[in-house]
């Protein structure tokens, strides 16, 4: 009798244990990765994205919050979500609902000013139904002293063409084994996105108001982004 109850005590441990770990199991994942670090320019506005796909089968409430902060001052920066633009970068905020192979979108504007440096802001983000499972959001923008090496590097990199566009943009990269891309408006939202198994891609802005656009390029090491695309018909 003692056997079977042993067993049985066993095989409820068991039990127990695979139920926590279906119940602290991820629901989503996060593209293009937990870091995005940039090089950019001063007096440009620039778009760090990090994304977060819902891999499940039910809808999803992400919330988020700051962690840490370290902009140089006169800087601007401002954090956005699927839902809204903030003017700052603000404490904490919950996105839109995010359905079944949608996205979540914590993203952020930082435009240097007077002073070359480096902005580094973190956010932690998770899913309102496991507030134990939290992911750290890391931004990362550098803006540099231009000298002539960096300069060629970096125009050579990603280039977009023609600028201000009217039916559609090439976009012709460095990279042959391909890249991600996503086209967000000037609230962050993303309008467009996808992967090219090529270092050449071409998109249709045909459709896409007349306005600003910011293109962000992923090619699984490195995230970029090129000029601001300008959709004038």
């Amino acid at each position: 009798m003692m056997k079977i109850l042993s067993k049985i005590f066993v095989i409820a441990i068991v039990v127990l244990n695979a139920a926590v770990a279906v119940s602290f199991a991820q629901n989503y994942t996060i593209s293009p990765n937990d870091t995005v670090k940039l090089v950019g320019m001063m007096e440009d506005v620039e778009t760090l994205s990090i994304q977060q796909v819902n891999i499940s089968q039910k809808t999803l409430t992400l919330k988020w919050k700051k962690i840490s902060e370290s902009v140089p001052e006169k800087w601007e920066a401002s954090v956005c979500d699927n839902s809204f633009c903030n003017t700052s970068l603000v404490d904490s905020g919950m996105m839109n609902p995010v359905f079944p192979t949608e996205y979540g979108l914590l993203l952020l504007h930082i435009t240097p000013h007077v002073n070359y440096g480096t902005a580094i802001v973190r956010y932690a983000i998770w899913d309102a139904a496991i507030p134990s499972k939290i992911d750290t959001l890391t931004y990362i923008l550098s803006a540099i002293e231009p000298s002539g090496i960096y300069e060629n590097r970096n125009s050579n990199t990603v280039s977009l063409f023609p600028n201000p566009a009217n039916s559609n943009i090439s976009i012709k990269t460095e990279y042959d084994r391909g890249f991600t891309f996503s086209i967000t408006n000037i609230l962050g939202e993303v309008i467009e996105s996808g992967i090219s198994k090529e270092n050449y891609l071409q998109v249709l802005v045909g459709n896409y108001p007349n306005g600003e656009y910011h293109l962000c390029i992923h090619n699984g090491k490195n995230f970029l982004l090129t000029t601001k695309i300008i959709v004038q018909h």
